[in-house]
């Protein structure tokens, strides 16, 4: 169970998005005797007056791994009889009840959400995935005993080889629990020890990592040692993909610039800008330098745009116990700043290229929401600048 939760913090950090569940005209799942006919709030009201534990199953009709639960974990006499006297149970349509799945921002279906009568309203914690009968009713049963989510996930790994998952956790509720330092120490762990091109922990080595190590490195300033370490070291190995992850962490972000504009005129540094093209990204925005994002990294903006367009499609293919929302589409978020970058630097003529191929692939409410909006806030940042330049 901890692997699919961090498949899907994985999943957040490749395209940072939040996702919500749009309504659709779906026939209504058959709901298994085990719900309860209550509406969420009525079910939140009923769980506390019974101090019994409150189950969420978000689920959709054309989701299999849900189908694949109605006919097996929910029909399960022993989860039956354990939820009949232990929880109040309601299972969520996400086609039929958007708001509820907005507000719980649920991404990928099923996911299961459990909260315990002394949870003060809080989560005890959320599943995503098939969950076979015993895996719920041990899940179920430890939240009743009063385990904390941290001492079940102990559980759920002991005596695994999941070694990076376990440390994933672990720095998380040490940074929870108040102990930076330990905190920090994890962090840098993880950094050292995750491969960059790992298919599956690559994205939150690029993404959470470096966002938890800067965040720790400000309450615990002597670690910043340990980071400066890392980035001479990767300096030194000619790893540019780390170094300027590392600059970012240390807010040296004008060090990484320094070398581009060396790099971005030198032949043999084109691959390498290239092959750093998302990190680099972020930098160069930061530094309002969108002219360089646009002829530099994007310099055939609807070759990329197509390239894009293929890896969001991807995106959307369902693993074995996880469906992914029928409304998730990553491709806005992971195509708006090469617009962006084209608008802000004033080449309006391209902008408008790329905008109608963008929707040629996915004209969808949401990207055209998205590419106004960028149009809107890179044509003000760009009339700023000009100013700021007189």
């Amino acid at each position: 169970m901890t692997m699919k939760f961090w498949h899907r913090v994985v999943l957040s950090c490749s395209i940072a998005l939040s996702c919500t569940i749009a309504a659709s005209s779906t026939a209504a799942m058959a709901s298994a005797e085990v719900f309860s006919n209550l509406t969420y709030e009525q079910a939140k009201q009923q769980a506390q007056k019974e101090e019994k534990l409150l189950l969420l199953d978000f689920t959709a009709t054309w989701c299999p791994p849900c189908r694949r639960m109605e006919s097996t974990t929910w029909v399960d006499e022993s989860v039956q009889k354990y939820i009949k006297e232990n929880a109040i149970a309601i299972q969520i349509d996400v086609d039929k009840d958007s708001k509820t799945s907005s507000l719980l921002k649920i991404e990928a279906m099923p996911t299961l959400i459990l909260f315990t009568p002394k949870g003060g309203g809080k989560e005890f914690g959320r599943q995503v995935g098939y969950m076979s009968a015993s895996e719920l009713l041990r899940w179920m049963q430890g939240a009743k005993d009063g385990k904390t989510s941290q001492e079940m996930r102990k559980e759920e790994t002991a005596g695994s080889d999941n070694s990076i998952w376990d440390r994933i956790s672990k720095a998380r509720d040490l940074g929870t629990a108040g102990k930076n330092a330990e905190s920090l120490n994890e962090y840098i762990w993880l950094w050292s020890n995750i491969s960059a091109d790992d298919p599956d922990l690559g994205a939150i080595r690029a993404g959470l990592v470096p966002m938890e190590i800067k965040k720790l490195c400000a309450l615990v300033p002597a670690g910043k040692a340990s980071v400066v370490a890392l980035r001479d070291a990767a300096e030194k190995a000619e790893n540019r993909h780390d170094w300027i992850l590392l600059n970012g962490i240390l807010d040296d972000n004008v060090r990484t610039i320094a070398w581009f504009d060396k790099a971005k005129v030198d032949p043999k540094q084109h691959d390498v800008i290239l092959k750093n093209t998302a990190p680099l990204q972020s930098v160069l925005y930061s530094a309002s330098r969108y002219a360089d994002v646009a002829n530099v990294l994007y310099a055939d903006p609807i070759k990329k745009v197509n390239e894009i367009w293929k890896r969001a499609e991807d995106m959307k293919k369902p693993r074995p116990d996880t469906e992914v929302s029928k409304s998730f589409d990553a491709f806005p978020s992971m195509v708006i700043m090469l617009y962006g970058a084209y608008v802000g630097a004033g080449k309006d003529a391209d902008a408008e290229k790329i905008q109608a191929e963008c929707i040629r692939l996915d004209d969808t409410p949401e990207l055209r929401d998205a590419l106004a909006n960028m149009a809107k806030g890179m044509r003000t940042a760009r009339s700023a600048h000009a100013k700021a330049a007189k």
